[in-house]
């Protein structure tokens, strides 16, 4: 099944295994400094991992003969591989039908409790994943984790599965137990459903890893439950992820969990919580996250745009990393969520200089840790320390950033170069595992050709159309449940036009 596609993937080693990159600036991580270390003009010798990195453009050429593939990478950065620790890639066939919409609406329009399990068919769900993945490496996101809110039936999980293995990506690919909409009018849920899921994760356990370890089985549970906790450990799975956003939302599951087997928390074992946007945790949450070790994944965007804000998220950034969440509705890049975040960081903290009538002496956050919460940070929230850094012993999943582009001509700093003026494509080449997925700004994957640009324009149209015939209102009583209009507020609006008429 879609075998072309891993088959073009597959002739990319089959005339080099090792690469040497010579010349140009390195993003290294020192483990004895526990912070980036910038090497110019050195040289990296990798195959699936980074066997050896040199100070000097020279210094690895001993290691280099006729199987190694020697690549002229002066003048150019080379960084490792960002990582996104909270994304919906299912999503991908909506892209721009919601460029306006907030948390409230979305779950009844463009969310696994909408219509979309009643009109997108598995066929479409593979095309979906396997694009947005894609989309992801393009942007040298190389590890991805995936919240999978597309286990509506068996068939549509697998096509969900196969569509991340298909990219050539490096995905933790979390399978979501939940109950499933059946019908939208009378609006109606399948309260059973976890059971089967719960199955199925039991059978795909046994095949998992996927794609030479690439893809790895998780569990996605809002909020996880001790059948979901039990499964993990029985299967040897390693990775759960929750939504936990506090405040008027979806709140206290890092709490939940927490206390989910009195005396034998959950969060102290060797599981990986991943918990996406915890954006107005409490204090005893934050102890949480440090006592055990476990990551929040702030996804700043997203944050912004639908109104979920992250006021104190700030001050849990040494357990967190970075996510994108809902691509459909904007970017997909991790530059970009560094760069939002960053900036946004800065501004709120200089603020609070500002109320006190003073001048900041000061940055509050600089690049190097923006950067961190896109690359290492990853990694970690993932108990996988050899990911999202460039150091040996690590996995090679590495980015060639050309600098030739007018808005990276004259850099010095290649952190500052990246976080705050490049852009998707000035990334060059693309490495996951130690395999071009990315060469020369183009994506080796021939999805044109393959017709899946197609199939998503029709998969897309093909929801479009479906949802302007959908009695939303049904939707919408439904997911509502027992929230009134007391629980609802209007925002201010503003306004963009001169005299009359808003822009809105």
């Amino acid at each position: 099944m879609f075998s072309s596609v891993l088959a073009l993937l597959s002739l990319i080693c089959s005339a080099y295994c090792t690469t040497l990159l010579r010349g140009g600036t390195f993003i290294t991580y020192s483990d004895s400094t526990s912070n980036l270390e910038i090497i110019t003009e050195g040289a990296m010798l990798f195959n699936d991992t980074i066997i050896a990195i040199s100070s000097t453009i020279d210094g690895l050429d001993s290691q280099s003969n006729s199987d190694v593939q020697v690549v002229n990478t002066t003048g150019k950065i080379i960084s490792p591989g960002f990582v996104d620790t909270h994304r919906h890639t299912w999503q991908t066939a909506m892209r721009t039908l919601g460029p306006n919409v907030q948390l409230e609406n979305y779950f009844w329009l463009f969310g696994t409790t909408g219509p979309a399990p009643l009109i997108f068919s598995p066929d479409d769900i593979h095309t979906a994943s396997l694009m947005g993945t894609l989309e992801a490496l393009n942007a040298g996101v190389t590890t991805s984790l995936d919240f999978a809110h597309v286990t509506w039936t068996r068939a549509h999980a697998e096509a969900a599965l196969q569509g991340v293995i298909d990219s050539g990506a490096r995905v933790w690919w979390c399978y979501n137990v939940a109950p499933v909409v059946i019908s939208g009018d009378p609006y109606t849920v399948n309260t059973s459903a976890p059971i089967d899921q719960l199955a199925h994760i039991r059978e795909l356990a046994k095949s998992s890893p996927f794609n030479k370890g690439l893809v790895t089985l998780g569990i996605a549970s809002d909020p996880p439950t001790t059948e979901v906790v039990e499964t993990a450990l029985n299967e040897s799975i390693n990775v759960i992820t929750a939504h936990d956003a506090e405040g008027p939302f979806l709140g206290g599951v890092i709490s939940q969990t927490n206390n989910l087997t009195p005396g034998n928390s959950p969060l102290n074992s060797s599981l990986a919580f991943v918990f996406a946007h915890a954006s107005q945790f409490t204090t005893d949450e934050a102890r949480l996250l440090r006592e055990f070790n476990q990551y929040a994944s702030i996804t700043p965007e997203s944050e912004m745009h639908y109104g979920l804000g992250h006021p104190s998220s700030y001050l849990i950034q040494d357990q967190a990393a970075l996510g994108v969440d809902t691509h459909f509705t904007f970017s997909i890049d991790i530059i970009g969520q560094m760069r939002i975040w960053l900036q946004s960081t800065r501004l709120g903290l200089y603020q609070e200089t500002i109320d006190r009538f003073k001048i900041a002496s000061n940055t509050p956050m600089t690049v190097r840790q923006a950067f961190l919460l896109g690359t290492r940070n990853g990694g970690l929230a993932l108990k996988r320390p050899d990911l999202g850094v460039l150091k040996e012993g690590a996995k090679a999943d590495v980015l060639v950033f050309s600098t030739d582009a007018i808005g990276l001509v004259g850099w010095s700093d290649p952190v500052a170069a990246i976080v705050l003026h490049s852009n998707v494509a000035d990334i060059e080449d693309v490495y996951v595992d130690g395999e071009l997925v990315k060469k020369g700004g183009k994506l080796v994957v021939d999805w044109q050709g393959e017709g899946f640009g197609d199939k998503l324009r029709a998969s897309g149209i093909k929801f479009r159309d479906a949802l302007a015939k959908t009695n939303i209102t049904a939707f919408e009583v439904g997911v509502k449940g027992s929230l009134t209009d007391e629980d609802f507020q209007d925002p201010f609006q503003v306004d963009v036009i001169r005299g009359a008429g808003t822009g809105f």
